[in-house]
């Protein structure tokens, strides 16, 4: 005889899938619309364009490749040596969809270190469930997800492993996620040092002092050693500080002004029934880890970077600062309601872009949709570039990503100079493409300059895409 189904059982298994339903949600809501819109050419080249073309050149033979659609050596932009993990998935898929892929999995494993506490019974399922669901689809993570590829985004990883090595004590692991995080972006350093501080005032001198001399030395090459090697480097501290002519006055009111505090409300209120529990709870959170994020949330004020793939490391770190209390005490019903009513709430322009991206994909998004002529049109423009592989291409810029592998690649309206000349262009024509960041208008005054030039070869001038060969100067 089979033993009876008590209401017992029936809620350990229910427990059981609570995760795994989060994760299958989490695709079906966040990433798989990505990635529908990446395959139909929908993201413009920031970000996506830059990092497929550094994936796509990085080797050991060219281990810092020159970015043609950013005129810049990859690791003179950010440092971000994170990217070799990703590198060999580009031997079995194309670049573009090599960083998607690398990007869904930093951002999933994440959940790695408190499926491992949950495993070795220091949390429980409701916890783990918990921040599983803060990490995936808090607004900064879903937000990053959805402005492909950065390895800032990619930094989640690293901050969950750092947060468990760090409540355990384990030094060797801490240094580890320390690594792989400094190695996400330039900024993190900072975190180490004021972690080494606070280890050396607890008494943890010896941790204190590994920590110390990892940030300290990473640091030091960063800014210093890193142009010495590679020469001029790009500096970001300028987009910190006011700007020329502008007054201490104005530059505060700007980061203090509404939408700035509007965004920072819709990052932080997930948090407020468990913020309201540990109050009640009578629980204070750790002081270091709330120290932890003060270099983060300056650089991101005074950079007004709280959009993009800029919150989904902060927000993480903010996720971790509760694994102390989850860990000892199980979050009640009310808590695990309200948190996910929240994060439905603040998730919903990602939830309806979902919903009209998988079942309206012919309208939505509207400058990229799913339209045989358009799409067998592109198609056909690229395989005619990939056909002949020399040259200069000037493409728009959610083409980009597709020809990354070649040597010359510039997006229209990029960084490179006016008087370059280029033997191809590729763009679509208005209304469909993205133009960014040209103005209304200007594309099709662009394709009307190259169609007319003396030395212009039109292969495509149909409805949708406008491709030709010769010597075209104009890119603005």
């Amino acid at each position: 005889m089979t033993a009876p189904v008590t209401s017992e059982s029936r809620q350990r298994w229910w427990s059981l899938l609570v995760l795994p339903g989060l994760v299958l949600l989490w695709l079906g809501v966040v990433v798989v619309p990505v990635w529908l819109q990446a395959a139909r050419f929908c993201f413009a080249s920031y970000d996506l364009g830059i990092y497929t073309q550094a994936l796509a050149r990085l080797s050991f033979q060219e281990p810092n490749p020159w970015l043609s659609v950013r005129q810049v050596h990859v690791f003179a932009d950010h440092f971000d040596p994170v990217l070799w993990v990703a590198r060999p998935l580009v031997t079995v898929l194309p670049a573009k969809w090599a960083g998607l892929v690398a990007e869904g999995a930093f951002v999933l494993l994440s959940l790695a270190p408190l499926v491992w506490l949950q495993a070795r019974g220091m949390l429980d399922r409701a916890s783990t469930a918990l921040l599983g669901a803060l990490l995936l689809f808090n607004p900064g993570t879903t937000a990053a997800l959805t402005f492909p590829i950065h390895p800032t985004t990619w930094a989640m990883l690293p901050w969950t492993w750092l947060a468990v090595a760090y409540g355990l004590k384990r030094t060797g692991w801490m240094l580890g996620a320390l690594v792989v995080l400094f190695a996400c972006k330039e900024e993190f350093p900072f975190v180490g040092l004021v972690l080494a501080g606070g280890l050396w005032l607890r008494g943890e001198r010896r941790a204190a002092l590994a920590v110390f001399a990892l940030s300290a030395a990473w640091l030091a090459f960063v800014f210093l050693g890193r142009a010495g090697w590679l020469g001029q480097t790009v500096d970001y501290r300028s987009r910190l500080l006011p700007e020329p002519g502008q007054g201490w006055g104005a530059y505060l009111r700007e980061r203090l002004a509404g939408k700035q505090l509007s965004r920072i409300g819709t990052l932080l209120v997930a948090f407020l029934p468990l913020s309201l529990w540990a109050w009640r709870r009578k629980w204070r959170p750790d002081p270091l880890w709330l120290a932890l994020l003060l270099p983060m949330l300056a650089i991101r004020f005074t950079g007004m970077a709280w959009r993009f793939q800029y919150g989904a490391p902060l927000m993480a770190a903010v996720v971790m600062v509760f694994l102390p209390l989850l860990r000892q005490h199980r979050p009640p019903a009310w808590v695990l309601v309200m948190t996910g009513l929240l994060l439905y709430t603040t998730n919903d322009n990602t939830v309806r872009a979902a919903r009209r991206t998988l079942f309206t994909p012919e309208a939505f998004p509207a400058h990229c949709p799913v339209s045989g002529p358009r799409l067998a049109s592109v198609q056909n423009a690229l395989d005619v570039l990939a056909a002949n592989p020399g040259g200069r291409v000037l493409l728009e810029g959610n083409l980009v990503a597709e020809v990354g592998a070649r040597d010359d690649v510039f997006a229209v309206g990029g960084p490179q100079s006016d008087d370059l000349v280029y033997d191809w262009v590729l763009v679509e024509k208005p209304p469909f493409g993205s133009i960014w960041p040209l103005p209304a208008g200007r594309m099709e005054a662009l394709i009307g300059v190259w169609r007319s030039g003396a030395d212009t070869q039109v292969l495509i001038d149909d409805a949708h895409v406008f491709l030709a060969r010769g010597r075209f100067t104009v890119s603005r």
